[in-house]
């Protein structure tokens, strides 16, 4: 993540130019691969990862903020260094890859053959903005395929949505873009744990200990 900027003063330029006399450089910040933990599991599973889906009004490259309960505003002052569909699919790929049951990450219909399908939706990648406090919000859908024994239609082994809100003690774009990491790091801490169950079950391996059923 690069630079911040003070939602407050933004939000302010937007409504009643309180900011005209100051001058704001435009930033831009990332959604961050966690660093490799790993060797990759030689005897792991081989996962095919489509691209990501953002819904519209969250897809872009600005920042996207909820002052009420259907309005949006886009900060013209602080971006996504690349659209957020692509940050979080490679944040994605990357907290998979560090998964201890999984040899490797690809692309479908390239590489090698894979033992399941992951398919992401981010359904909200907003700002929470409200006299009560703020907060970020991060909400996906993942979406399991698989081809058990050899199956040559793949069936669904796990659908789940997932959902991160985490307070904000200042409204600044720099402190978002930092809770979103930190939501994104949780969801796939849970999601990866109920991975785990979900192909050993189809492997017909009890799940590892801990993992959700």
């Amino acid at each position: 993540m690069r630079g911040g900027t003070g939602l407050a003063c933004v939000l302010a330029s937007l409504v009643a130019a309180g900011c005209s006399r100051l001058v704001l450089v435009r930033q831009s910040y990332s959604i961050d691969p966690p660093p490799k933990q790993s060797l990759p599991a030689l005897d792991g599973v081989v996962l095919a990862m489509s691209r990501v889906e953002v819904e519209p009004p969250f897809a872009g490259l600005s920042l996207v903020y909820r002052t009420g309960e259907h309005d949006l505003v886009h900060d013209p002052y602080a971006s996504f260094a690349e659209p957020p569909g692509w940050l979080i699919g490679a944040a994605i790929r990357g907290y998979l890859a560090n998964a201890d049951f999984v040899r490797d990450v690809v692309t479908p219909g390239h590489g090698l053959r894979p033992d399941a399908t992951v398919e992401v939706a981010v359904g909200t990648l907003a700002g929470e903005l409200r006299p009560g406090g703020a907060s970020a919000v991060l909400a996906m859908r993942f979406r399991v395929l698989a081809s058990p024994g050899g199956a040559r239609e793949p069936s669904e082994v796990l659908v789940k949505a997932y959902c991160s809100s985490r307070p904000i003690a200042r409204a600044t774009a720099k402190r978002v873009v930092a809770a979103w990491n930190e939501g994104l790091a949780d969801i796939m801490t849970e999601f990866a744990a109920d991975l785990s169950a979900s192909l050993a079950v189809l492997r017909g391996m009890p799940p590892p200990p801990g993992a959700a059923r």
